[in-house]
């Protein structure tokens, strides 16, 4: 490859080893003014993690009309709670990862067209934040809880959400796999072209991200993914 030719290769279709070991974009340049090839090539790195927090809130209430029933109705919605509570805690759930609110009374009007009041009626509500560093006891919890609808009682699950709050435990790993797939797709492209690869001209890297393996925000399984941008410089 001669130093005073300008070479651009747009793009670079790699084998299908190298696919295997992830997806790259290479490209590479002549430096006419130092006279130095070189190749800028990305690197991917990807993983799947399990959650390691799981945050479930739960929403329940009771109905009434008459103000004579407010006390009636305080019972019956704390009666859900305790039921609530006992699925939870009979599901592995300590008192420390279960957070209930205060009961509290909302009350309600509904007019008609021409603002008149036809209906006057109250919800005394309440609801459990379980924040939980064993997310798989989420999912079998699940299904008791809404069977206490049989028996009349309808638990709204109103968010669920799992997080892995390890990244810098995979960080380093991930960077070194990256980086170590940037080289693999710099050394097809210098075979190709016949010349070899050299030392690391300048890297970056960008910004690790998290999502759903599954595609749902709900999922377990998370997806952690990290791209490196380095230039190679290549030797003939």
């Amino acid at each position: 490859m001669s130093g005073n030719k300008s070479v651009i290769i747009a793009s670079l279709f790699l084998g299908a080893g190298i696919a295997a070991a992830g997806y790259f974009v290479s490209q590479t340049t002549l430096n006419e003014r130092t006279g130095a090839n070189t190749a800028r090539v990305k690197g991917l790195s990807e993983r799947v993690v399990q959650a390691d927090t799981g945050r479930w809130l739960l929403s329940f209430s009771s109905f009434g009309r008459d103000v004579t029933q407010v006390t009636d109705v305080f019972e019956q919605t704390q009666a859900k709670s305790v039921r609530i509570h006992d699925i939870l805690t009979a599901a592995g759930f300590s008192d420390d990862e279960l957070r209930f609110t205060p009961l509290r009374k909302s009350d309600y009007t509904d007019r008609d067209n021409e603002g008149k009041i036809i209906d006057r009626y109250f919800l005394v509500s309440g609801s459990i934040q379980i924040t939980t560093s064993e997310p798989q006891k989420i999912d079998p919890a699940r299904q008791p809880i809404f069977d206490l609808a049989k028996d009349g009682i309808d638990v709204a699950q109103d968010s669920l959400r799992y997080e892995y709050t390890k990244l810098n435990d995979i960080k380093p790993d991930m960077l070194r796999e990256a980086t170590e797939n940037a080289r693999i797709a710099a050394n097809e492209f210098a075979s190709n072209a016949g010349v070899s690869v050299g030392g690391i001209q300048s890297a970056s890297q960008g910004g690790f991200q998290i999502d759903a393996h599954s595609g749902s925000t709900s999922a377990l399984d998370k997806l952690v993914r990290v791209v490196t941008n380095i230039t190679f410089y290549l030797e003939n």
